[in-house]
């Protein structure tokens, strides 16, 4: 009598398992921005409704992992704020309003890529629909 129960307990145990394993892969699949842009410095392209690719010509960003990031233009560093909501997937870049160029970022940022050399981003709050990559240098 024993046997069947000790039977069925284990392979409830096994569908449990395999089901709790599958609801958390659904919310860790989203792969982190953090590991990737606080290396090395970055060049930025806006694209979007209204033609800005040139919006960052000559400025190199670098993020660190107290979120801090510093833009470089002829020598001049500014520096602005950044973090990463992994939950909702984006991140938030604040530079103020010292430049209005940089005044540009000052947003929230969906992240629709992530590989080694790049980073893309979409603003969710813009109706231009502008998207922001960052490419390694």
């Amino acid at each position: 009598m024993k046997k069947p129960f000790l039977f069925f307990a284990i392979k409830a145990s096994i569908i449990v398992y395999f089901a709790a394993c599958t609801g958390i892969d659904h919310y860790t699949t989203a792969k982190s921005a953090t590991p990737i842009v606080t290396r090395g410095s970055w060049k930025a392209n806006l694209n979007g409704g209204n033609d800005q690719a040139n919006a960052f010509a000559g400025y190199t960003f670098t993020f660190n992992e107290y979120g801090i990031v510093k833009a470089t233009k002829n020598g001049v560093d500014i520096n602005g704020n950044w973090f990463e909501d992994n939950i909702s997937n984006r991140i938030n870049i604040n530079f103020g309003e010292k430049d209005p160029s940089l005044a540009k970022l000052n947003t929230y940022w969906n992240i629709t890529q992530v590989s080694n050399l790049q980073v893309g981003l979409q603003n969710s709050g813009n109706t231009a629909n502008d998207k922001l990559n960052l490419t390694s240098l």
